[in-house]
């Protein structure tokens, strides 16, 4: 039987559709074949992207160097490296030499971002380029059905540029009285801590602090140790009426000073019967008797009475006695009355002080030298007197002098802040730094500068309890994140914070002193770091000595993203701590992709 017309035009249109179908299928199998490849060509250009930035980042930090091999040899190895732990499409491709290229971060005012400018005197930025292209180690990326239309492969590259960002950088000092202890005598021998854990006495640098009164500032940096070790040994300190001998070294745990030909024992209600004082009153024009009166304590009625005569034996003091033989103006009686002697000038250095000021501390049962070793209670020397203004008169506004002498640990911090600076400097990096102290209060002491030798500059300036005493970290951090974030800050810098204290806060928000501290203190100082953190600041911190709160101080870098160093021992051991820490710190420095 032979088809219908109809039957024809069913088959004719059922063979088109076939070939359409054919024709469309073919047409959708190269499109999604396309797909795929397309798909793994973006894939791996992603990839190749991380790994350009992951190398860039990473070599980039590198410029920062190590302090031993050279930066850019650091930078390239680091970014060939890097590249290599990001494979791409499965394969591994390194850094080629010609796609590597060092320069120099160049801020724009305007724009207030940072751009890459090839080449230059020292290096803080680099580009790098990474490849899947003919020629480079992995080759070029192969393609899976592309190869129909002649396209086996795709060469694929993906450049990053890094800098080391600058930093706005506020490095907060502790100034509190507790900053100049291991110059003291409290610290000679084993001593308790505030939270009763027991410590070994150290070598104290008290001896220094006197030779330095008079000059010369200790070198810098200062190299703390045993009284005859250190660049003083020769030296001698300037004489304080009749205290001129410093008498025996202050050896840890042996020295006493019952023992000490440099302390006179001028006890109340007791006879002075110390050779040394004798001759020295007889040397200084004073008649037998009249030497005879004064080491007597047969008038020791008050304490006004013995800090007279005491006065007189130190040649703080002149007596008109009016005695046979002796000086004309007074009654003649044995006592040395107010208004027959006259007070013996000052020294240049002195401010508010009095000699009888220095009279009641020895003759205290109150002080941390007392507590220390109650045998120093009215034995009078350079020793006791040097340690009285470390210990009672230390501000500047009463003893001018003591910023150029070595407190410790504070003169170790001077040092470290100094090794700071040298090692961004060597750096030539566009870093800025400003100084902020604190004590009972914080001040502003240096302005954000690229001068960063302004910041040690003033620092040598300053002394233990510079402006007063106690310790006020809080206050100390809030001056910084204010400066941080005054018109002399740059928006495109990296904000940091370097605080160096002992983590021992006792001033709260409001002002108010608790002597062992508060959790409401911490709670305080722990919120201002984690407004730091949120406010884009890296705070670091540095504590120093062994009476610490490493505790606290730890969790202070914590809450603002940063890191805790601490360093501990003697001076010696910790004076070398500090400059590596400090140098550590001046290498810290934020990078950032700005292509």
């Amino acid at each position: 039987m032979q088809p219908t017309g109809l039957q024809l035009g069913r088959r004719g249109r059922r063979a088109v559709v076939i070939v359409q179908v054919v024709v469309f299928a073919t047409l959708m199998l190269g499109m999604g074949a396309l797909a795929v490849d397309i798909g793994a060509i973006y894939t791996a250009q992603t990839e190749l992207q991380r790994s350009a930035d992951s190398a860039a980042l990473a070599a980039a930090a590198r410029l920062a160097g190590n302090g031993v091999d050279s930066p850019e040899v650091l930078a390239r190895g680091t970014a060939d490296d890097f590249a290599r732990r990001n494979p791409v499409a499965g394969a591994v491709s390194g850094v080629e030499a010609g796609d590597f290229v060092f320069g120099q971060s160049v801020f724009n005012p305007a724009t207030r971002k940072f751009s890459f400018q090839p080449g230059g005197a020292r290096y803080d930025a680099v580009r790098v380029v990474v490849r899947r292209a003919a020629g480079s180690e992995a080759g070029p990326l192969p393609l899976m059905f592309a190869n129909i239309y002649g396209a086996a492969s795709q060469n694929l590259a993906a450049a990053a540029c890094a800098v080391l960002i600058p930093r706005d950088i506020a490095v907060v000092i502790d100034l509190s009285g507790s900053m100049d202890d291991d110059s003291e005598l409290l610290h000679y021998k084993r001593f308790q801590g505030e939270r009763g854990v027991w410590f070994d006495g150290i070598d104290i640098s008290l001896r220094d602090v006197w030779c330095a009164l008079d000059g010369p500032a200790p070198a810098v940096p200062y190299y703390p140790g045993p009284e005859e070790n250190t660049e003083y040994a020769d030296d001698t300190g300037p004489a304080i009426g009749a205290m001129s001998a410093w008498g025996h070294p202050v050896v840890p745990e042996t020295y006493y000073p019952v023992a000490d030909p440099g302390l006179w024992y001028i006890p109340r209600s007791a006879a002075c019967t110390d050779a040394a004082a004798r001759a020295s009153l007889l040397a200084r024009g004073y008649t037998s008797d009249e030497a005879d009166c004064l080491l007597s304590a047969a008038y020791d009625g008050t304490t006004n009475q013995w800090r007279n005569r005491a006065a007189v034996i130190l040649d703080l003091a002149t007596w008109r006695s009016g005695r046979p033989g002796g000086q004309s103006g007074g009654d003649g009686d044995a006592k040395v009355e107010d208004g027959e002697y006259t007070w013996a000038s000052y020294p240049a250095w002195r401010v508010s002080w009095t000699w009888a000021n220095y009279l009641t501390y020895v003759s205290s049962t109150t002080s941390a030298m007392y507590g220390c070793n109650n045998a120093f209670r009215y034995r009078c020397g350079l020793k006791t007197f040097v340690n009285w203004l470390l210990e009672s008169e230390s501000q500047h506004d009463q003893t001018s002098i003591l910023w150029q002498t070595p407190e410790q640990p504070f003169r170790s911090v001077k040092d470290a802040v100094q090794s700071l600076v040298y090692e961004i400097q060597s750096l030539n990096s566009m870093d800025r730094m400003s100084l902020e102290v604190f004590a009972t209060t914080a001040h502003h002491e240096v302005n954000l500068s690229d001068n960063l030798q302004s910041v040690p500059d003033r620092l040598y300036h300053m002394q233990t309890g510079h402006y007063d005493t106690t310790t006020n970290i809080g206050g100390g951090l809030l001056t910084a994140m204010n400066e941080l974030a005054s018109e002399r800050a740059r928006s495109g810098a990296g904000k940091v914070i370097v605080l160096m204290s002992d983590g021992k806060p006792n001033v709260d928000q409001y002002g108010g002193y608790y002597g062992g501290g508060s959790q409401a203190i911490d709670d305080w100082i722990l919120g201002i770091a984690q407004q730091a953190c949120d406010r884009g600041i890296r705070l670091y911190t540095v504590s120093v000595g062994r009476d610490v709160d490493q505790e606290l101080m730890q969790a202070i870098a914590t809450q603002g993203a940063g890191q805790h160093f601490h360093a501990e021992g003697t001076p010696e051991q910790y004076a070398d701590q500090l400059d590596l820490i400090f140098r550590t710190l001046g290498g810290k420095r934020p990078v950032a992709l700005i292509e």
